[in-house]
């Protein structure tokens, strides 16, 4: 059936059958019936206009509160109907809903709604007539258990209202608890359920009660259960042998730069061409069949009309991989739909797996390999780079050079005909090169399947995500409070948090994060010290960790006295640890020491170094690689300044220690990762495949 609100009498019913508390209530179509009902039910009394094509009753005077007498039960049924033909004359009234008027307490909102990413989604917030104005609301993907539902309750800004304001006594969570509870199981039970938005609800000091309900239903959504896909062969990202297929001569062709790109990969190189014999001094062939070896992967940059004869000549070579640049397919719509899923069916028949089509390609810089025909290749490293824009990652490995950031790999996902991101990100969890990932996301079809996978990998090694489209554009004119405020960036957010993916808001703010937890892992807690030579810094530093949720510690009376004995009697004797503008590389590593002798009372450490005369900053620098060599908690480097310091960055980079030039995004990121998660029981601080890097002594 098509999707209709359900009118607040139907809604009423379906909540009271569930267990869920409502107001007493009847229907009624006359002012003779109104002023009866209302007597029975009892004043005082609301009455609102039921009409499936009126959303927001208010909006249209067509809710009346505080109903006391007969009189003004007559008078307020023909006033809402003269308000409901003057301000919506094209709205359909059924009749007007009369329900016992609840007494004051906290409105909050429960809400759901079905996102075509990730399918049923649950909202909860402050509710009343200023929820959007406020838009304070957690979201989760369903289903929940009620540990989930407590947390997303305590995590609004609004549960101090609900803990006892000022005065006022607690409200009951858990009476709350167990209407979110219901409401989210049959939501996930009744496939007919499309959306619904139960504002107020109002919490007592004793209970709860929904009193107003806006419920959609329709046909149950397509699709089934999620898909999970099967996983990629472990060695399939590991080629001995590599066909670029179109290959070409023309500096103008993608051919050619993936060709020059791959010149440096240590395995077989085979350019196909068959107007060519030989190519960047290579032998050229005819076809793929032509080569003589065995083939791993073949890179494809024909046109799209003829990529199926290719992919066929591939199948029958035995080609395990087919990175298919080429453009022009499902991406254009009509033809192009076609196209791919001929493709797609030629690599099922043979077992090929396929990168793309409409993708900028592959880069393994640990293996020499660029598969793609972006003019640069980035350096070595540990962070896993997946993406749904090629442009993006142009611009990252563009970026990434000059601050000498380094990829485990990088990978453009393009259409995902065959290979999707929970195969990338499988292969990034198994890869030993990789000890981060970091997402650029547009787009998930199966948002279920990518939970389940993304959440697997992200108890193993840390992932951080960058979604596009945060835009509040369009918002406004949602049907409900709920599409209002869940959008779905808001969603995907939600979801991330969920599987334990960071979120970043910026590409800058993702590799920052990525390369921190890369090195150092996940904190065991949110206790941290700062250590600078500069007074400014340190306030700056007490502001920022107030900001972004990073609790700075007092330094204990035994750590104090043993920093009392060397340190200058004017130091400032508080955390953050000012131990002023003379200090040099000794005082920082005598610091250190007391640091190292006390990792019980901290988590994180922020050691900022500014350029002074006294103090040689690759000689600082060595001292923050042996502290943090030393020790099994989190350390980062903040370095900050300009040209005076390169020595400095250089030994820190060397050593895998992350240097944030900003004060403020260090803070940031180390509270972007503590809004998500911190170590857990038993778990390492350095992500479990890297051999340890702790340990020796001064």
């Amino acid at each position: 059936m098509p999707e209709r609100m359900l009118t607040e009498s139907e809604g009423y019913r379906l909540l009271d059958s569930c267990g869920i508390p409502v107001p007493p209530h009847r229907l009624v179509t006359s002012a003779g019936d109104a002023r009866t009902v209302a007597g029975e039910i009892g004043y005082p009394v609301v009455m609102k206009v039921i009409s499936p094509e009126i959303v927001h009753k208010s909006d249209v005077g067509g809710v009346i509160t505080g109903i006391e007498g007969p009189d003004e039960a007559e008078e307020a049924f023909s006033a809402i109907m003269r308000n409901s033909a003057a301000r919506a004359p094209e709205a359909t009234v059924t009749g007007i809903i009369v329900e016992k008027q609840m007494p004051g307490g906290l409105e909050v909102l429960i809400g759901g709604k079905t996102d075509p990413s990730f399918g049923k989604v649950l909202t909860f917030g402050l509710g009343g007539r200023l929820v959007e104005f406020l838009a304070d609301i957690s979201i989760r993907v369903l289903p929940v258990t009620e540990d989930e539902i407590r947390a997303m309750i305590r995590e609004i800004e609004g549960y101090r209202l609900i803990r006892g304001y000022r005065g006022e006594p607690p409200k009951d969570e858990e009476a709350l608890v167990r209407i979110i509870a219901t409401m989210a199981r049959n939501f996930v039970e009744d496939p007919r359920i499309r959306e619904f938005d139960l504002n107020p609800v109002i919490v007592y000091e004793h209970g709860a009660s929904v009193v107003d309900a806006r419920i959609i239903v329709g046909d149950a959504a397509g699709g089934g259960a999620a898909r999970l896909s099967v996983r990629a062969p472990p060695d399939l990202f590991y080629p001995k042998s590599i066909a670029v297929i179109g290959a070409s001569a023309s500096p103008n062709k993608v051919g050619y730069s993936v060709l020059r790109n791959l010149l440096s990969f240590p395995g077989d190189l085979y350019p196909v061409n068959p107007s060519r014999a030989e190519l960047f001094g290579r032998k050229a062939y005819p076809s793929v069949k032509a080569i003589h070896g065995p083939v791993d992967w073949a890179v494809i940059a024909v046109p799209a009309r003829l990529v199926p004869e290719v992919m066929e000549e591939c199948g029958e070579k035995g080609v395990r991989l087919a990175v298919i640049v080429t453009a022009g397919f499902k991406e254009i719509g009509g033809e192009g739909v076609e196209l791919e899923e001929r493709v797609a069916a030629i690599a099922r028949k043979y077992g090929i797996r396929i990168v793309g089509p409409n993708c900028l390609g592959v880069m393994m810089p640990h293996m020499g390999i660029n598969a793609t025909f972006d003019p640069v290749s980035p350096k070595p490293g540990d962070v896993a780079f997946i993406s749904q824009s090629g442009a993006i990652i142009t611009t990252v490995v563009d970026w990434s050079l000059p601050e000498e950031f380094g990829f485990s790999s990088v990978i453009s996902v393009g259409n995902q005909a065959d290979l999707g991101f929970e195969h990338y990100l499988r292969f990034a969890e198994e890869d030993e090169k990789t000890r981060s990932v970091t997402l650029y996301v547009e787009e998930i079809q199966d948002g279920r399947g990518f939970l389940q996978i993304v959440g697997d990998v992200a108890a193993r090694k840390p992932v951080v995500a960058v979604k596009s489209g945060s835009s509040r554009k369009g918002r406004a004119a949602a049907s409900s409070h709920t599409g209002s405020l869940a959008g779905s960036y808001d969603v995907y957010i939600a979801a991330f948090r969920q599987a334990g993916v960071i979120p970043a808001r910026s590409l800058r703010d993702a590799f920052n994060l990525a390369e921190l937890l890369a090195s150092e892992g996940y904190p065991q807690g949110k206790r941290a010290i700062a250590v600078t030579s500069a007074g400014g810094f340190a306030v700056l530093a007490s502001d920022y960790a107030e900001t972004y949720g990073v609790d700075m510690v007092d330094l204990p009376d035994d750590v104090l006295r043993e920093l009392n004995a060397f340190l200058p009697a004017f130091w400032n004797h508080a955390n953050p640890m000012d131990i002023l503008g003379d200090a040099d590389a000794a005082r920082f590593a005598a610091l250190f020491d007391v640091l190292i002798r006390h990792q019980e009372f901290w988590d994180i450490a922020f050691v900022i170094a500014v350029p002074t005369t006294l103090a040689d900053p690759a000689h600082v620098a060595n001292e923050i690689v042996r502290f943090s060599r030393n020790t099994e908690k989190v350390v980062v480097g903040c370095m900050l300044g300009g040209d005076s310091i390169r020595s400095g960055l250089r030994i820190l980079r060397g050593s895998r220690i992350p240097n944030f030039s900003e004060l403020e995004d260090a803070f940031k990121a180390v509270g972007g990762i503590l809004e998500v998660r911190t170590a857990r029981a038993g778990e390492r601080s350095v992500p479990a495949r890297e051999a340890p890097r702790r340990g020796g002594g001064r």
